[in-house]
């Protein structure tokens, strides 16, 4: 009886997966910053969703909006020190590489910070960042602040996608930071 239950759960549970991965909401299950779960299986580091005012986004695994730093590249971090504050990097630790939701269509990756706090996740070349006025899930208030822009299926560090509504060109341009790093 115990070895039915335990086929029923997983044969639910991996259901409930697929479901879930075949539509627009961001999937959650874990730690953004964790590529596999016991057994192997994968867990989403980047997937799509919806932000207010704003349309598809790329999201973290806990459906928070992504961001990228107009003029930044995995070969040229600048968001460091108390930029980090306000835009933690989404990171990346364990074993394989980061993975994408099915809309996610770009190249996942991850570059060595420069200031020695982790592996963070690019896309396109383009590292990735949350936003610490971001609450919940469907929330983008940093689009265009201080050269941050939301990350989107488009985006691209050769500036082939990411601009128009979206704003910021894809990573084309430098932002201006301040004495004090972004004046944070």
């Amino acid at each position: 009886m115990r070895k039915i239950l335990g086929i029923g759960f997983v044969a639910l549970f991996v259901l409930a997966a697929c479901g879930k991965s075949n539509n627009n909401s961001p999937t959650a299950g874990g730690s953004p910053s964790k590529a596999t779960r016991g057994g192997g299986v994968a867990v989403l580091t980047v997937n799509t969703g919806t932000a207010n005012g704003v349309g598809t986004v790329l999201v973290d695994a806990q459906g928070l909006t992504l961001y990228y730093l107009k003029g930044e590249t995995a070969s040229n971090i600048q968001c460091t020190g108390s930029c980090v504050s306000a835009w933690p990097p989404l990171l990346f630790s364990g074993s394989g590489s980061p993975t994408g939701g099915v809309h996610v269509t770009g190249t996942l990756a991850t570059v060595q910070r420069p200031d020695g706090k982790g592996t963070q996740v690019t896309y396109n070349g383009l590292p990735l960042y949350t936003f610490t006025g971001d609450s919940a899930p469907g929330q983008a208030s940093g689009q265009g602040v201080s050269n941050f822009y939301v990350a989107t299926p488009s985006s691209s560090a050769s500036g082939s996608g990411g601009g128009g509504r979206y704003g910021g060109g894809g990573g084309s341009g430098s932002p201006s930071p301040s004495s004090t790093g972004y004046g944070y």
